[in-house]
């Protein structure tokens, strides 16, 4: 028994929209771990150590290991690095321009 071409072309669709979905939900987990991992450290000193951030991703990712499966994980502690890297480089960047402009007054 075949399917019919509609019904198989819904499927593919669907398909398509879960795995976007997917890589969405992940997206937003290394993000979300990022910026946790930045605010825990934020709080304890006035600024943010790039060590610190990597060991809370490293020790906090298992939580999200329970959620995640399979090839969508391969590369989310990195992921959650890379995305706290450019988030405190972002912020250093806002903090140095506010001090020029303070300085140039």
């Amino acid at each position: 028994m075949s399917i019919p071409k509609n019904i198989e072309a819904e499927l593919e669709k669907r398909d398509e929209l879960i795995l976007a979905l997917e890589m969405l939900m992940v997206d937003q987990a290394c993000r979300l771990l990022a910026l946790e991992a930045m605010v825990v450290n934020m709080a304890e000193s006035g600024h943010v150590k790039a060590a610190d951030v990597k060991a809370r991703i490293a020790q906090e990712s298992k939580r999200f290991q329970q959620h995640f499966e399979g090839e969508g994980l391969s590369g989310f502690v990195d992921r959650a690095q890379r995305i706290a890297k450019q988030l405190s480089e972002s912020a250093s960047a806002k903090v140095a321009k506010k001090k020029q402009t303070k300085r140039a007054k």
